[in-house]
């Protein structure tokens, strides 16, 4: 029986409100709403602006990454939603962030990484060895 390790939500939106994309700090509340909504981890988070306009950040989780970069003089984003576990909370975060950024059209691939078989999973034996500073 297969069994999937992760699911990578890839998608392209477009006709989204040019004011929110243009702020790093918008999209980054609109993320870190996401994040919250979907219950998932945060390790950590990264975002830029760019000038004149534009915006790209990342937010790592446990669970692994989400991600967006604007072209506000196009209303588009493009945005990754990466999740391993349970796979609904990767639905969950895009489904959050789609209702923020409201867009017009929206080109969605979803991808399911890591399919295994359960027949041939490997078990790891732990080592015994330290690393001293």
């Amino acid at each position: 029986m297969a069994k999937t390790l992760g699911v990578h939500i890839v998608a392209d939106m477009y006709g989204c409100d040019p004011e929110i994309l243009k702020s790093a700090d918008r999209m980054a509340e609109i993320f870190e709403g996401a994040v919250k909504e979907a219950n998932l981890n945060k390790l950590s988070s990264h975002f830029h602006q760019f000038y004149p306009h534009g915006a790209t950040g990342v937010i790592v989780i446990s669970e692994s990454h989400l991600s967006f970069h604007t072209w506000p003089e196009h209303g588009y984003v493009a945005i990754d939603v990466y999740t391993c576990g349970d796979h609904s909370l990767a639905f969950k975060a895009f489904d959050y962030i789609m209702e923020k950024l409201n867009p017009e059209r929206v080109e969605k691939e979803v991808h399911f990484r890591g399919v295994i078989d359960e027949s041939e999973e490997v078990e790891f034996a732990s080592s015994n060895y330290s690393v001293e500073a």
